[in-house]
């Protein structure tokens, strides 16, 4: 109660222009004070060494005027063309708002469309594409010339599409990797945020083992009395039009706000590099390229599981390589004890399981130790195996995301099962049970079918709660044996980054 009042308190003080309240108060980011770090606008794009030397090195924003333009897409991506040439194809899906939209449901389950079925719905439904850029659409898309040659295109992470009627609002938030982000169609508009201010955003909570983040202000309404440093941030703002791209360095924190519809873009990422290594620049026609010419790390077909913010793996092999520089060579024991430090929420043994799996990916001679001859002399498919072996999938890449999300086995859905048996007390029908699934926790048809089937039986479409009592930890096994690992900032504290040889963060 006391909260509250002084809250309206502070509400009533910015009323009456109270002068302790800090310019900008309870108004969206950017009113605390005026915009003033300027964001190069090129017309003519730099070559990749003058890029590097000048932008990427120095963590700088830069803006690409016109460049989206050159790809064919750019005029080919109509709906129609979208929907005949690539409708098959399947896309992820998020909410427009994103602490504030639940993961819409598509013609693919939660969080899965396919893009004929996205094209059809996405103006009447608080649905978002956040996705990998199926390969089949590659081709209608060309690299800048800044980035088509040496370890900038050859490091190129995973390509990402995004796509919405507009009107989405993200928070302010930081990404892994560097970006150039190509807008296909509408307007996006950008407040840009250099990493060095990340002190005064009020970040978060998340596992040290993470590069990205957030801030935990709202950025359309800015608490400046909970969160009184944000008033010191310098901060850009800019607008990309349909046709141009923006390079946001590693780190680089960002509120993106889009408009236009459809609102349309893709985001080539690349990695964390420290240096620029030209190789094959001198034989490379440095100009727009098509995406499909070029080796892109995580690619996907647009069908079964993305591998959407998997691990850079030319991250992980410089570390081990780095390792076995300094101790002669590396075990699968080295691994598992970095593997096991970096994750201590989960359980050893299963970590264990993962590793040594993992490991026979590398030691193909089964000798028990690799040297920096041996890991240098590994292929990128035995790197991306390697990968997905030690690493479990990100749920929402997979097509069994409802496992991981809806949790059936929490007291929110018994409470839901408890009123139902108090108000049909001799026996709930499954179309009833499928309703309340759907309609309170946002689950799918399909899957509030399989837990009535555990519930009744197959074969039946009444269940009386007796039945549901006796068959509910049957029937939510699935989910049960899918409950995420908490990890909690009392477990994170329990290690340092500094112990964590192949997976630490490099800013």
């Amino acid at each position: 109660m006391i909260l509250v009042a002084l809250h309206l308190l502070q509400l009533i003080a910015v009323t009456l222009g109270g002068e302790d309240i800090p310019e900008g108060h309870l108004k969206p980011f950017g009113h605390h004070r005026p915009p003033d770090v300027i964001i190069d606008e090129l017309y003519d794009l730099p070559d990749p060494q003058t890029f590097w030397d000048e932008y990427v090195s120095l963590e700088k924003a830069a803006i690409f005027r016109g460049a989206a333009a050159r790809s064919p897409g750019f005029t080919l991506w109509t709906e129609e063309y979208l929907s005949e040439a690539y409708g098959d194809l399947e896309v992820r899906l998020e909410g427009k708002h994103e602490r504030n939209s639940g993961i819409p449901v598509g013609e693919k389950g939660l969080g899965r469309d396919t893009l004929r079925s996205f094209l059809k719905t996405f103006r009447d439904q608080d649905t978002y594409i956040v996705s990998e850029l199926p390969e089949p659409m590659y081709k209608d898309f060309y690299i800048p010339p800044s980035i088509s040659c040496g370890n900038m295109r050859n490091r190129l992470v995973e390509i990402d599409l995004w796509m919405s009627s507009g009107n989405t609002h993200s928070i302010v938030h930081k990404d892994a990797f560097n970006a150039v982000n190509c807008l296909m169609k509408g307007t996006k508009y950008w407040k840009l945020i250099e990493y060095k201010y990340e002190k005064w955003l009020y970040k978060t909570w998340e596992p040290k083992r993470e590069i990205g983040g957030n801030s935990q202000v709202d950025p359309h309404s800015i608490d400046l009395l909970k969160y009184p440093d944000v008033a010191k941030v310098r901060w850009s703002n800019i607008t990309i039009n349909a046709g141009d791209c923006l390079f946001l360095p590693k780190s680089y924190y960002h509120q993106v706000s889009s408009a236009g519809d459809p609102n349309m873009a893709v985001s080539i990422l690349f990695s964390r590099i420290t240096q620029f290594d030209d190789t094959g620049c001198n034989e490379t026609d440095i100009d727009f390229t098509p995406l499909s010419e070029v080796d892109v790390l995580w690619s996907w077909p647009g069908h079964g599981i993305m591998s959407m913010g998997n691990l850079d793996v030319w991250f992980l092999k410089a570390n081990y390589i780095d390792f076995a520089t300094e101790h002669g060579q590396m075990t699968e024991e080295d691994i598992r004890k970095d593997v096991v430090t970096a994750f201590p929420e989960m359980e050893k043994e299963e970590l264990s399981q993962f590793v040594s799996k993992a490991w026979r990916v590398l030691d193909k001679s089964g000798k028990g130790f690799l040297t920096t001859d041996d890991i240098n002399d590994l292929d990128i498919d035995s790197w991306r195996e390697h990968v997905i072996s030690m690493f479990e999938n990100e749920p929402s890449n997979t097509e069994e995301f409802e496992y991981f999300m809806i949790e059936a086995g929490s007291i929110e859905f018994r409470n839901i099962l408890e009123r139902l048996m108090d108000a049909y007390p001799d026996q709930i029908t499954r179309g009833v049970f499928v309703e309340h699934y759907t309609t309170h926790l946002g689950g799918t048809e399909g899957y509030a079918n399989e837990i009535f089937d555990g519930l009744a039986g197959e074969s039946r479409d009444t269940a009386t709660p007796q039945q549901i009592k006796a068959n509910m930890d049957s029937a939510l096994k699935k989910w049960q044996e899918n409950e995420a690992d908490e990890l909690s900032p009392e477990i994170d504290d329990t290690f340092e980054m500094k112990d964590v040889h192949f997976l630490r963060e490099e800013l």
